[in-house]
């Protein structure tokens, strides 16, 4: 006989025997607490220095070539650097200029606009003695937004005693020279995380950015749902870095208590739950992602919803209502494939998974009613079928092509839905044709093995002997011990024909196989997120059968809890950009060669 300890006088399992399974699956008071317990601390984290909540708003966009101005600081000061931030836009060239008396003119700097300065400081570093400085639009197509000068010691910058046109202004041009100098209290000396956009940021950011103001947007390499939700931040608190980053935090906080409701109705127990959730607080990529706008975070979580759903469909039988319940939970777990599938494709993989464990469910009721003599499983059966067209077909299409509604909005092409299928031969034909090296790629078969983290930021302009990093590292012990538990789940699992593992299984297969065929030749680790949940799961099912078959097994569950939380900790500088000694970067935490940071 299984018997289970029941969880009503105390969340973690030193109550008195009961009947388990039925009792198991009623939430109590302790669930509520700890849920919101553990929901506060992720919001706490994810929100905590997230970045700032002011940034420059105004901007200069020169219309013609030959567009400029001329700043004077009023009496010859020395400079030593300059900083300038930029927004959408992001080509065309402009040339920076200084004088001493406004007539011999000698070059400063030429700036070359790109992706990779939009909403992001950049500095120019070169000692000049000067009381003018010219800025001119070499070609257009940029935006900047503010700029300023620093002196020699000095990390306020040089006030601006007057500012005058230049050239012919175009039709075209919005702003000048007074809106790049009017938010000087928003420069900063030294630029870092906090003030600027980072790794995929410039991409995905931007492009919420550009989906509010309607201007045509730059990405268009995954479908926009995600840079949808990453808008509602920037709506909220402005196009700053909190503003949009905003919205990954509520992503990440949101996992939360979705896994936890996933890992309750999985083990029926609140202690369980705990653990498994707690292990997730503690796992570097669960962090990372949800501190920096970055959309993967949203997928993750709708993954999370959307297979736990189809297993709650697999366990709720036809009799007494359930055929009713069974249908809703399939129209949970389709509408949240839908949302996952908007947000980026790799998590479209996971619909071959959701219809393996469809079928063997829908299987399983059939033969469940048949062997205990119920009418009507035959029609039972084919309605569960259409009704499946339904959820896993026009509704996930539905979602997807609604998400492009504010691309559409957005772009200045006479597109509409029926360009839709355009889009995606584009989308398929760009990541087929990813073939430019990056640094800190990595391939399918060493993403288990956290071989090659990816190294997001690396702080610029540090004091000699410190390093500043934010790396997509995960939890040592989540990852390499969670490989090991789930290769033995699995063989343990199928011996006793375990339908928790079949899940884990059969969804950690279908989000990672396609990666073995996939025709893009560039990953990257983050590729491989949607596995750390189910990595999480398969630990905490082999601490449960530990706990049921040794002395030792609580024991050893709050270990490994406690040495997650130690691994949290000792990562924790490079999960959230601290600065510290490059010695101990370089000593304590690259553990192997590979890891990059």
């Amino acid at each position: 006989m299984d018997w289970r300890v029941d969880d009503r006088s105390s969340p973690f399992g030193f109550g008195t025997y009961g009947s388990g399974e039925r009792s198991g699956r009623r939430w109590t008071r302790w669930d509520w607490i700890i849920i919101a317990l553990l929901t506060l601390v992720s919001a706490l984290a994810s929100l905590h220095d997230l970045g700032n909540r002011s940034a420059p708003q105004t901007f200069w966009k020169p219309g013609v070539s030959g567009e400029g101005f001329v700043v004077d600081f009023g009496e010859t000061k020395t400079v030593d650097r300059l900083n300038l931030y930029e927004g959408p836009g992001a080509t065309g060239k402009s040339k920076i200029e200084y004088s001493t008396d406004g007539t011999h003119w000698q070059t400063y700097a030429e700036v070359e606009h790109k992706v990779n300065r939009v909403f992001t400081w950049k500095s120019e570093n070169k000692k000049a003695e000067a009381r003018y400085m010219r800025f001119t639009a070499v070609t257009t197509g940029f935006r900047l937004y503010e700029a300023a000068f620093f002196g020699s010691g000095s990390r306020t910058p040089i006030p601006i005693a007057a500012i005058e046109p230049t050239g012919t202004r175009g039709s075209e041009s919005e702003g000048g020279g007074t809106q790049v100098f009017d938010e000087q209290s928003e420069a900063p000396y030294r630029p870092d995380y906090r003030n600027s956009m980072y790794f995929d940021e410039i991409y995905h950011g931007r492009t919420a950015y550009e989906f509010i103001h309607q201007m045509e947007p730059y990405e268009n390499t995954h479908p926009p749902l995600g840079k949808v939700i990453l808008s509602l931040g920037v709506e909220w608190f402005g196009m700053t870095p909190y503003g949009w980053r905003f919205m990954a935090a509520v992503g990440g906080t949101a996992m939360v208590p979705i896994f936890y409701a996933a890992a309750r109705g999985m083990f029926k127990r609140t202690r369980y739950a705990t653990v498994a959730t707690l292990l997730l607080l503690f796992e570097g990529f669960h962090l990372v992602h949800s501190r920096m706008a970055n959309v993967d975070i949203f997928g993750v979580t709708f993954t999370i919803v959307m297979y736990y759903a189809m297993y709650r469909y697999g366990e709720t039988k036809w009799r007494a209502g359930g055929f009713g319940r069974g249908i809703g939970y399939l129209a949970l777990s389709g509408v949240f494939f839908g949302c996952a599938a908007a947000v980026k494709w790799n998590y479209l993989y996971g619909g071959a998974g959701l219809a393996i464990l469809f079928f063997l469910s829908l299987f399983r009721h059939v033969r469940e009613a048949k062997r205990e003599g119920e009418r009507g499983y035959g029609k039972r059966a084919i309605l569960t079928l259409l009704t499946c067209v339904v959820l896993f077909g026009a509704v996930p299409a539905g979602i997807y092509t609604a998400s492009y509604i504010p691309y559409l909005k957005a772009t200045k092409a006479d597109d509409g839905i029926k360009d839709l299928w355009q889009y995606q031969k584009n989308m398929y034909n760009y990541h087929k044709g990813v073939k430019e090296k990056h640094p800190y790629s990595s391939k399918w078969y060493t993403w288990p093995f956290m071989i090659r983290p990816v190294w997001y930021y690396g702080g610029p302009d540090l004091a000699k002997g410190d390093a500043q990093s934010i790396a997509a590292i995960g939890n040592p012990l989540v990852w390499w011990g969670g490989l090991l538990a789930m290769l033995i789940s699995w063989v343990l699992g199928f011996l006793r024909r375990d339908r928790v593992v079949l899940t884990i299984a059969v969804m950690y297969l279908s989000f990672y196989v396609p990666w073995m065929v996939a025709p893009r030749s560039i990953t990257f680790l983050y590729h491989y997120f949607p596995m750390v949940p189910l990595l999480i799961l398969s630990i905490v099912w082999i601490l449960r059968l530990l706990e049921e078959n040794t002395y030792y097994g609580k024991q050893l569950t709050w270990l490994t809890v406690a040495g997650a939380a130690v691994l949290l900790v000792w990562f924790y500088p490079v999960l959230t950009g601290m600065t510290i000694s490059r010695e101990w970067m370089n000593f304590g935490i690259r553990w192997l060669p590979s890891w990059g940071f």
